[in-house]
């Protein structure tokens, strides 16, 4: 099926403890059970950007087990087409999933675990959807691999997303190379810092500005965030909101701006959207269960101060 968006790799299942606070070295701490909930970067960004109404697909590795249905079943609900996922499920194998760390102010610790290959095999299924689609979106898997992604997607003048996490799986001149191969680079402060040797957003994105990119965005959490292109920057503030749960709000971010990006929008209007999508995300605990439609944002967005 053509889509608007396909979102490759990333997906993992939560479990969501609450904690008074952050636990320090060698210590003993009562946690409370929140709940276990779908989540993963790439994943929450493929349910974010189809509840925003575009049409998404994703691909990668699943489990066979309790897991791996909660993931497919979310897809499920949000609308998100898991075909080429389905058929690369390891039946005797483990789901990925993540232990978040919870506290009261909604801050969270991350404990990444993974279990599968993340990258979903590049063959004729997957091949022939990256022609149909418009866009691409993932992480900085293993650089050949990515490669061919961004050729294939390129020939068919397609677009291809980047998220860069301080946890990337590539480094260096491998990660450089991503990047240059990449039309849209995501990334807050820390991954920033690992791509460009600078955490700064006007100088961090001058430097990947300077290899490749056309748009450089740089999430700053509560403080909003800025987007680069080379004849423009824009900054927007963070939107004053009770916080629940920060998880997965820049996965919403990053399907937003993806959003006005395909449409078309200007720059401005993109990252204010994106922003304000990312605000409505934290204010109900778990990655997606805040994420927002596009006329949720657009009236968020009109009782906000000029």
């Amino acid at each position: 099926m053509p889509t608007d968006l396909l979102c490759l790799g990333g997906s993992s299942v939560d479990l969501i403890l609450r904690v008074p606070r952050m636990p320090r070295r060698d210590e003993k701490m009562l946690a409370e059970f929140v709940g276990r909930a779908a989540g993963g970067l790439v994943a929450n960004a493929a349910c974010a950007a189809a509840r925003l109404g575009l049409r998404t697909g994703w691909a990668g590795v699943l489990g066979g087990d309790e897991d791996g249905r909660i993931l497919r079943d979310e897809f499920a609900a949000f609308g998100v087409d898991d075909s080429l996922a389905a058929a690369r499920s390891r039946p005797e194998g483990i789901s990925d999933f993540t232990v978040i760390l919870l506290d009261p102010s909604g801050e969270r610790a991350i404990l990444v675990v993974p279990t599968l290959a993340a990258l979903p095999p590049l063959d004729n299924g997957l091949l022939s959807a990256l022609r149909e689609t418009r866009a691409v979106y993932t992480l900085p898997y293993a650089p050949g691999w990515f490669a061919e992604v961004a050729s294939a997607t390129h020939a068919a003048g397609g677009l291809v997303a980047a998220d860069v996490e301080s946890t990337s799986p590539t480094t260096g001149s491998e990660l450089r190379a991503i990047i240059a191969q990449s039309d849209l680079v995501f990334c807050n402060r820390r991954g920033l810092a690992l791509a460009a040797g600078e955490d700064d957003p006007a100088t961090g994105a001058k430097t990947l500005l300077g290899t490749g990119p056309g748009c450089v965005v740089v999430t700053l959490g509560a403080d909003g965030a800025w987007a680069f292109v080379p004849s423009q920057s824009v900054h927007v503030r963070g939107h004053r909101v009770p916080v629940a749960d920060t998880t997965g709000a820049g996965d919403c971010m990053h399907a937003a701006f993806m959003k006005g990006w395909l449409a078309g929008w200007p720059l401005d209007r993109t990252l204010k959207f994106a922003n304000a999508a990312a605000a409505l995300s934290v204010q109900q605990v778990g990655a997606r269960a805040g994420y927002p439609t596009k006329t949720e944002v657009e009236t968020f967005l009109a009782s906000q101060p000029a």
